[in-house]
């Protein structure tokens, strides 16, 4: 099919559905059938309607063209470099969205010693918290999500769901949840041990030996923050 016969099909497709919210009135938008087909007709709308190509994109310009008008928001909600945020972006989903969660196995055996043990903790989870969560629970809890890759278990110190920072306002909670952490850090304008403590929960070691997954990761970071300042 042609661009311009997508365009027209998807059009159409979408005045019917303005003239239906418009003309239909509550009562009948509260009908299931007419709900269903609403639905139906904006699953099929998603398929004609063209979203911008990410094909040849870097994690820079991805990063830009996903999150970078909400990253700017949320910077000034709570008070952080957007251009750091955006170096974190690249650095723990290279841009892409929607990002899948990764799974911590280390994590998972430490959340079920705390689980088991009473009087036991790791960072803020205490054994009071986990002690009748459910292995599935705990996986959840040992996933890190969103653009920032939150660890699961990060939304007890938000008072939050697991579905709140992996969902619509994930980069929201991610945000506020650095700020609550380590907002000192970058309001000192120490980004290395910003990135340092994003990734590995410390800060960076005097030694000069990282201790990120990646050696590099802060060194990345340092230099994406710099392409962002542009």
């Amino acid at each position: 099919m042609k661009k311009q016969e997508k365009k027209i099909i998807g059009f159409s497709l979408l005045s019917s559905i303005v003239i239906l919210t418009v003309f239909a009135g509550y009562e009948l938008l509260q009908n299931e059938r007419i709900l269903h087909l609403l639905d139906k007709v904006q699953k099929q709308l998603e398929v004609y309607i063209e979203k911008p190509s990410t094909i040849g994109l870097n994690a820079t310009q991805l990063t830009d063209l996903n999150y970078g008008q909400e990253i700017e928001e949320v910077a000034v909600k709570y008070g952080l470099p957007a251009n750091y945020l955006k170096a974190l972006v690249v650095l723990e989903c290279s841009g892409n969205k929607p990002v899948e969660p990764r799974f911590e196995k280390h994590i998972f055996r430490k959340l079920k010693n705390v689980r088991s043990t009473k009087g036991r903790y790791y960072e803020k989870v205490t054994h009071e918290i986990l002690h009748d969560a459910s292995d599935a629970a705990l996986k959840n809890l040992s996933r890190s999500w969103g653009p920032f890759q939150l660890m699961g278990y990060k939304c007890l110190q938000l008072n939050v769901l697991i579905n709140d920072i992996r969902g619509e306002d994930a980069l929201d909670w991610g945000a506020k949840w650095i700020q609550m952490e380590y907002g000192h850090l970058l309001e000192q304008k120490r980004f290395k041990d910003a990135f340092h403590y994003h990734n590995s929960g410390r800060l960076f070691p005097a030694d000069g030996i990282p201790a990120t997954h990646d050696p590099k990761y802060v060194e990345k970071g340092l230099k994406y923050m710099n392409h962002f300042r542009k």
